[in-house]
């Protein structure tokens, strides 16, 4: 199977990826067959009545990514996996999920709880993808990571860089921790939206996910001095 990817022989379809205005997509020649028996998606792009016509367009991933997909595809194995880069992890997962391929999301899982050496700044962005894509098994590492070191996690830049709509999961699971106190959870949210300019626009969606998420804080656990300076004067509840 290997050797067939690599020689192209008898392929008949082709994907061109990437979306650089720099450089001329990459091409993939590849086995409509090999691809079907794969994944659900590629048999009805490939053999049903909205048969796909001339090359298959990828603008979401680089080449790259997909031609480790292909591989995994082809031989079932991420190969070179101790080289994945948190990018490549990402791009794999998104590849997938949009493909239906619950096999290839297990072994990233896999590869993440063993292999994957993890810094402080990738665990907000893996549970941005648990979260997206709704996997458990992914969710409870992201959670175990984020229990150990949730006081570093809450101070580094890619904490501000979470998609607002998992900012309540977020809440959740921190004020579960004993030593995180609501006026310091309070804090980091307020920061998250003057880092993303949500306090300039009140009614944007961002800015009401924001809210939401602030309203699942225990407030009765603010002393009186912290709800007058910080609760009460909040641009989150107070307009002025």
């Amino acid at each position: 199977m290997r050797l067939l990817q690599d020689d192209q022989h008898l392929s008949d379809c082709e994907f061109l990826v990437g979306d650089s205005p720099d450089k001329e997509p990459q091409r993939f020649r590849c086995h409509k067959m090999i691809l079907a028996s794969a994944s659900e998606v590629f048999e009805r792009m490939f053999y049903s009545e909205f048969n796909v016509d001339g090359p298959v367009r990828v603008i979401e991933v680089d080449a790259k990514s997909f031609e480790r997909f292909l591989r995994y595809v082809y031989i079932y194995e991420i190969e070179t996996e101790e080289n994945l880069s948190l990018k490549e992890l990402c791009e794999l997962l998104y590849l997938a999920d949009k493909y239906m391929m619950q096999d290839l999301t297990d072994e990233l899982v896999k590869h993440l709880k063993q292999k994957h050496n993890w810094t402080i700044s990738d665990v907000w962005p893996i549970f941005d993808l648990a979260c997206l894509y709704e996997n458990l098994p992914l969710l409870l590492l992201c959670y175990e990571k984020i229990t150990k070191s949730v006081v570093t996690l809450l101070s580094v830049d890619s904490f501000y860089e979470l998609n607002a709509n998992h900012l309540k999961r977020v809440v959740i699971l921190v004020s579960q921790q004993p030593h995180i106190s609501t006026k310091l959870m309070l804090q980091r949210l307020e920061e998250y939206g003057r880092r993303n300019k949500l306090h300039e626009n009140r009614e944007s969606e961002q800015f009401f996910k924001l809210v939401e998420a602030a309203c699942l804080l225990d407030f009765n656990k603010l002393s009186k001095a912290d709800y007058e300076s910080g609760l009460r004067q909040s641009y989150l509840f107070n307009k002025k």
